[in-house]
């Protein structure tokens, strides 16, 4: 009897404990930012890395927002807040969560997202009379929107960089700027690395830049190794690194008072350009 009881208490533990997996598997990222960093988070290892101008930045980046969990994050912070959606996808909220949490961008998802469906909107269907824009959920939680359309896996055109230039120049001076995309990764991760460049080149290299942003746990955007079972192909990330190096060259002479336009500039390098400002270097 007494070897049944404990059976039966085992039983009831691990039953509970698959329980739990299950709900945190299925709902956590409703919830929750993750892939979430600050400019002023500490990096461990800056021995020797240029890190002028890195807080000063005020800013995020993360995945799709669940806003309560995002203010809760920068609650330290009276600045006006900023979110900068940078995902191209059909998207929006369902109650306060994001539809990625539903894959409601997908045409064939994973099963879990079918279970969540079910769960919120009682359906497996996409639904979208339910979505609410993001910039009216933003608004909701005091932050204000934009969005910008940049790629990671593919170069944005002209027009949509002398867009973004604008947009991240229009923005308030005191204000802290959240940047994100579904993941947290790629778009997230040239959305920040862009803004630093565009607040600290060439004060601060490009190679010092990447990495800093690299160690608080965006993409190394200056890396064209291919990972195994990865999502890249080794052109995407050549082409991502070129960009970033063109762009960062951009800033410097847009700097120093010469073609202001991204457009006009991009248009005269005829052939593709290795920086001109020593990577390594620091000013």
């Amino acid at each position: 009897m007494k070897r049944l009881f404990k059976l039966r208490n085992i039983f009831i533990a691990g039953a509970l404990s698959a329980l739990i997996g299950l709900g945190f598997f299925l709902f956590y990222e409703a919830y929750f930012n993750t892939n979430f960093r600050t400019t002023t988070d500490a990096i461990v290892f800056a021995q020797g890395l240029d890190l002028r101008g890195l807080q000063e930045l005020k800013a995020s980046g993360g995945t799709s927002v669940h806003f309560p969990d995002l203010k809760r994050r920068l609650n330290y912070t009276k600045d006006p807040l900023v979110v900068i959606d940078g995902i191209n996808e059909f998207h929006g909220y369902i109650h306060g969560i994001p539809t990625t949490f539903f894959a409601y961008q997908k045409p064939n998802p994973h099963w879990k997202y079918y279970i969540r469906r079910w769960i919120y909107t009682g359906s497996i269907d996409v639904h979208p009379e339910l979505v609410v824009p993001e910039a009216v959920e933003a608004q909701k939680h005091g932050f204000s929107y934009a969005h910008l359309k940049v790629g990671s896996k593919f170069i944005s055109s002209d027009e949509t960089i002398d867009h973004l230039i604008k947009v991240l120049e229009s923005l308030p001076a005191n204000a802290w700027v959240h940047f994100h995309c579904h993941y947290g990764k790629g778009r997230t991760s040239m959305m920040l690395v862009i803004y630093d460049i565009m607040k600290n080149a060439p004060l601060v290299s490009l190679n010092d830049i990447v990495k800093r942003q690299h160690l608080l746990g965006s993409e190394d955007l200056l890396n064209t190794d291919v990972w195994k079972g990865g999502s890249y192909t080794k052109k995407q990330l050549e082409d991502r690194k070129m960009f970033i190096t063109q762009f960062y060259d951009f800033i410097c002479q847009r700097k120093a008072g010469e073609i202001q336009d991204w457009s006009t500039w991009h248009k005269n390098q005829t052939t593709p350009i290795v920086s001109t400002t020593p990577l390594h270097s620091k000013p």
